[in-house]
């Protein structure tokens, strides 16, 4: 019996010292708290910029980032394309006509919540224009599409 034994023992201990099984890594894991590898965000696309108290939106198009207000003119600018600045995608955009201000659009990922509906938003939004700061949420006019209507 204690041969059997100590036999178990010595066919264990070679086992171990085997060939990992096919898909193991012989670098330890990760901690559990480990942060995970970040996917830069994507900017691509269609998004719909939306703020309210007072009532706000913008739309980034392929051709334009146009902002309407319901006190005041439609702003639309050519889209200069996204600049990426850290996580944050900006779009700064000047008029092609004198009286169309210089816009910029800073989108943050994070989770944001407009406070009227139940759409939930993976991006704040920050809209300059005319020296006013506005304060929103922003997201893939397809994603919002996908969401319950306010």
């Amino acid at each position: 019996m204690l041969r059997t034994a100590a036999l178990s023992i010595l066919l264990l201990t070679l086992a171990a010292c085997g060939e990992a099984p096919m898909g193991a890594s012989e670098e330890p894991a990760p901690p559990a708290d480990a942060p995970a590898s970040a996917k830069a965000p994507d900017y691509s696309g269609d998004i719909d910029v939306i703020g309210t108290e007072p009532f706000w939106a913008v739309k980034i198009r392929t051709a334009s980032v146009a902002l309407t207000r319901p006190d005041a003119p439609e702003v639309s600018n050519a889209n200069p394309g996204v600049r990426i600045d850290g996580e944050q995608g900006v779009w700064d955009s000047n008029g092609l006509v004198e009286d169309k201000g210089r816009l910029v659009v800073r989108l943050t990922p994070g989770v944001c919540t407009d406070g009227m509906s139940d759409r939930v938003y993976r991006f704040y939004a920050e809209v300059w224009i005319d020296g006013e700061t506005l304060k929103g949420c922003a997201e893939h006019t397809a994603v919002l599409a996908a969401q319950p209507k306010p």
